[in-house]
């Protein structure tokens, strides 16, 4: 009977403890699930936690996946108060996916990270660079030996960077790649194709793609970059090579630019480097090599360059210029600023007279006020220099110092039209619409000379007394004063006036003769094609002596 009892007893124990397990095993299992269920909110509490201790409070994102292999972060926005509601964050990423396996997990390492859609937004002013709510991420960005690990490879798909500066707002964009060695190790970062737009509008640079590399080694970031231009299809034409140093701590920094390009119309244009440079110039031809120096420290950046330009031609409107040569030094790249006034020798100028071997000085100053300080050519047998007066936009003074009269008639080439003498005098221009005015130019002979037209047309259209006794006169007619007049625009209409007092020892017993010559047209068809001549019967307004005056009829 006691027998039956105890084993009865043993039996609801083994009951009881049967369903007491089996209900453990309930609670457990449902605890499992409720913690599983719950285990992305707990991870974004972990990552939350982790991005805080490193000094990044203002993030929002969400854990889409959660495994033992990877984990999948979306939408992360770093944002400071002060835009954390706009859609321009400090630093966002669309999607963050975590290789790792769940041994290395524990002891803080992954495998791989990749990235997508990721935006920064930096910016370059007198407190040095900055991420602004992300800004720990460069606090934090050395390698403390011996305590940390090493990062793991980082690929970046669709990344997109806004710098803003004092100077203006860049954009770049291209896929990156980080790596490091080892613990110890500089971080590097890869951007095979970064490129980069200037916002202003009109832009200050065409976009340019980048192939760069950065090392961030401690609290030193250095870069290095070749630049070249971005076109719809190919790789480019190579325009520079960059090289830099950035001081995290002390919020310093150096860089240098170097290049050399040659333009070739159809291949590489002005239009192609700044739209700004659209219609100013064509058919440019020749090299221009440069360097550029930055550096910025104690809140201030400090730049300057030298540019070499050798054998550069090109057309402007109807003027072509070659030959031009020389160094020009500047002081200050951000704006531009030239190391005092700079010298240019230009071989060869044609445009309404053909100029040679002339010299040009210029200077640009403060707010990129560029002045011609001077420009001499050699001109039959004299000289030509253009000058800027102080103060007078798109005004110059050409002056003329004793230009040959028998060299000047050569280049006019009018059949049958020589003479001596020296000319010399004052001709204002102005820019109008992109036309050079001329305004009251005055020339006169520094002393006497001689005249000499001798043209069977002439004589043969002479039917008039009056214009008999002018082409009798201009066979060798000895001048005491010669002077000119002009005015007009040197594109397109002039009026010339040309006054004449003298006589010819053959006439008359040498009786004193004033000529009063006008003439209007194209400077370019008198000088290069002789299409207006002094023909008296067409030109000539004159008076004979000191009492009679004949008109032409």
């Amino acid at each position: 009977m006691e027998d039956a009892e105890i084993k009865n007893g043993r039996g609801r124990f083994a009951r009881r403890l049967l369903i007491g397990t089996a209900a453990l095993v309930v609670v457990i299992s449902v605890a499992l699930v409720v913690l599983w269920q719950s285990r992305l909110g707990l991870a974004e509490r972990i990552v939350a936690d982790a991005l805080t201790s490193r000094g990044i409070s203002n993030a929002s994102f969400r854990i889409s996946a959660l495994g033992f292999k990877s984990i999948e972060v979306l939408d992360l926005a770093i944002a400071s108060d002060a835009n954390k509601e706009t859609q321009h964050p400090d630093l966002a990423a669309r999607r963050i996916s975590v290789i790792y396996n769940f041994g290395e997990l524990l002891s803080g390492r992954v495998q791989s990270i990749d990235v997508e859609g990721l935006r920064v937004h930096a910016r370059l002013d007198d407190n040095g660079l900055s991420l602004g709510a992300a800004d720990s991420l460069l606090q934090q960005g050395g390698t403390n030996a011996g305590t940390a690990a090493a990062l793991p490879d980082i690929h970046v798909l669709d990344a997109a960077i806004r710098l803003t500066t004092t100077q203006g707002t860049f954009d770049a964009a291209g896929d990156l790649e980080v790596s490091q060695a080892g613990a110890t190790a500089p971080i590097v970062v890869a951007l095979p194709a970064l490129r980069l737009n200037d916002t202003a509008s009109p832009a200050l640079f065409e976009p340019v793609v980048l192939a760069a590399r950065l090392q961030l080694d401690g609290k030193h970031l250095s870069f290095e970059a070749d630049g070249r231009t971005a076109p719809a299809r190919g790789t480019g034409i190579a325009l520079t090579k960059i090289t830099g140093l950035y001081d995290i701590d002390k919020a310093s920094a150096s860089a240098k630019a170097s290049g050399q390009i040659s333009f070739v119309p159809g291949t590489l244009e002005p239009k192609d480097l700044s739209r700004a440079l659209k219609g100013y110039v064509t058919d440019l031809r020749g090299k221009v090599s440069y360097q550029a120096d930055f550096s910025f420290s104690n809140s201030k950046l400090v730049s300057s360059g030298k540019v070499v330009l050798s054998d550069i031609s090109f057309n402007a409107g109807p003027t072509v210029v070659a030959g031009v040569a020389g160094t020009i030094k500047l002081s200050s790249l951000l704006p531009p600023r030239t190391s005092g006034v700079q010298t240019l020798t230009v071989a060869h100028v044609e445009t309404a007279v053909p100029l040679e071997k002339g010299v040009v000085k210029f200077e640009v100053g403060p707010a990129m006020s560029a002045q011609l300080v001077e420009a001499v050519w050699p001109f039959t047998g004299g000289r030509l220099t253009l000058t800027t007066p102080k103060g007078a936009a798109n005004s110059f003074n050409l002056k003329v110092d004793d230009v040959d009269v028998a060299e000047l008639l050569l280049l006019l080439d009018v059949p049958g039209l020589s003479g001596t003498g020296k000319l010399s005098g004052q001709i204002p221009l102005k820019i109008v619409d992109g036309d050079p005015i001329i305004t009251h130019g005055a020339l006169s002979a520094s002393g006497s000379g001689v005249i000499i037209y001798t043209n069977e047309a002439a004589d043969a259209a002479a039917n008039t007394e009056q214009t008999q006794l002018l082409s009798k006169a201009l066979k060798n007619f000895h001048y005491t004063e010669l002077s000119g007049a002009l005015d007009g625009n040197i594109n397109g209409n002039l009026q010339f006036q040309i006054g004449l007092r003298g006589a010819n020892p053959s006439l008359y017993d040498g009786y004193p003769i004033n000529l009063n010559v006008n003439l209007e047209g194209s400077l370019v068809d008198i000088v290069r094609r002789g299409t207006v001549g002094l023909r008296p019967l067409e030109l000539i307004r004159s008076g004979v002596g000191k009492e009679k005056e004949a008109r032409p009829e």
